[in-house]
């Protein structure tokens, strides 16, 4: 998996805006998407959504999937880029924005509609976990490892698979 380093404050503020960041959860559950799909999802405008789209491809997290033949129109149909956005050169007030932004949108659909832990067949359906764990170095070292392995083994619409979305903060008191 490729890493995109945000290195200035003009690439963050592409990637860290609220449509943005919307488009690129969209396209991560659903796949590609035209504009049109994605305006008609979160109730703008085509120009307004391809406008955002493009920008994210400039910035490296958006590529174009394949084009179709749609009533005479060609389609566009745009994916996620297999890659990892790296913050680490980005200062700290604005990593902490972002970081931020993302928490709330994770937490806004957690909250947008009521949760079952479980669905009729038992099997998961969502759940919010906190506390505190207590490891050595090495322990911490191997579930951050275990975690980014499986989470990378994932990211990949598959067949009879489910979109979970996560968020995941872990940091040493």
């Amino acid at each position: 998996m490729n890493t995109i380093r945000l290195s200035d404050d003009k690439d963050l503020q592409v990637f860290m805006h609220p449509l943005r960041q919307r488009i690129l959860t969209l396209l991560a559950i659903h796949g590609s998407m035209t504009p049109k799909q994605v305006a008609d999802s979160l109730s703008m405008t085509s120009s307004s959504a391809k406008h955002h789209i493009l920008k994210l491809v400039g910035l490296g997290t958006v590529e174009v999937d394949r084009t179709a033949l749609i009533n005479g129109i060609t389609a566009t149909y745009y994916k996620r880029t297999d890659a990892t956005v790296s913050l680490g050169s980005v200062e700290g007030g604005s990593r902490a924005a972002l970081a931020q932004n993302l928490l709330k949108e994770v937490q806004d659909g957690f909250f947008s509609q009521d949760r079952v832990l479980e669905d009729e067949g038992g099997h998961f359906r969502g759940d919010m976990l906190t506390g505190v764990l207590h490891l050595s170095a090495e322990e911490a070292d191997e579930l951050i490892g275990i975690i980014r392995s499986y989470i990378a083994s994932h990211e990949k619409i598959g067949t009879k698979t489910l979109p979970f979305v996560y968020s995941l903060v872990a940091y040493h008191a």
